[in-house]
């Protein structure tokens, strides 16, 4: 069993997919890892913490004297740290020299091989698929880079220019911008399928930028778009 720290639902839930073969609780506070550490006891094969709440546990030392009231053996820790944690970082380093640290990075494509390289160090027993974690990883986070435009739009007050515009048929300025976007929607259904079969770990950094680049063109044709109805109606 692994016992998961992290206060954000949605990187707890990130990470605990790349290790779908475990039996993972994720809980988001330190009252809570007293809790399980005393529910289950035995059970618990490694502990994974976010820095900020590991950093407090270690500071009192509060994991290692409860267990020590169990009776029980600390579990190993493998500790996370987020880019805006390298002052943190460096502290903890200098008190904590024992154990493992590594950087949660959301647009790191290495991510999950490090993470469970990390564990493994500390529990080399842990039952992990690298290549399905690696394919779990990239497809939650190309799902994250997707946008939504409608939501994009009203974001950017494009949505109301639009309906606030009296707007008839699109002028010819904007006419090649609609087939273009629609195009480019079709290229990257058509790439998505080439690439299925292909060594997908050596393409994932491709695939990847890939899309950031049609995702960019994209939102660069739709401010065209905008632009061009706005001087038509001017």
């Amino acid at each position: 069993m692994i016992l998961l720290i992290e206060p954000d639902k949605a990187i707890r839930k990130k990470l605990c997919d790349l290790l779908s073969r475990e039996r993972i609780i994720g809980i988001d506070s330190v009252q809570q890892t007293l809790e399980m550490i005393l529910k289950f006891k035995n059970n618990i094969n490694v502990i994974i913490a976010n820095i900020r709440p590991l950093r407090k546990i270690l500071s009192n030392q509060i994991i290692f004297r409860l267990c020590q009231k169990l009776s029980i053996e600390t579990p190993p820790i493998v500790g996370f740290y987020k880019k805006n944690d390298e002052k943190i970082k460096k502290e903890f380093k200098k008190n904590n020299k024992l154990y493992r640290l590594i950087e949660y990075n959301e647009k790191d494509y290495s991510f999950p091989g490090q993470y469970i390289q990390a564990i493994k160090e500390v529990y080399p027993e842990l039952t992990a698929d690298i290549e399905k974690a690696r394919e779990v990883w990239l497809k939650e986070n190309e799902a994250e880079d997707l946008v939504d435009l409608r939501k994009w739009f009203e974001e950017e007050d494009f949505l109301e220019i639009i309906e606030n515009s009296k707007i008839g048929k699109p002028g010819k300025d904007t006419e090649h911008i609609i087939p273009s976007i629609e195009e480019m929607v079709a290229e990257k259904a058509v790439e998505r399928k080439e690439t299925e079969g292909v060594d997908k770990e050596k393409n994932y950094k491709k695939m990847y930028f890939e899309l950031k680049k049609k995702h960019d063109e994209l939102l660069r044709y739709v401010k065209e778009l905008i632009d061009s109805i706005k001087d038509t109606d001017n």
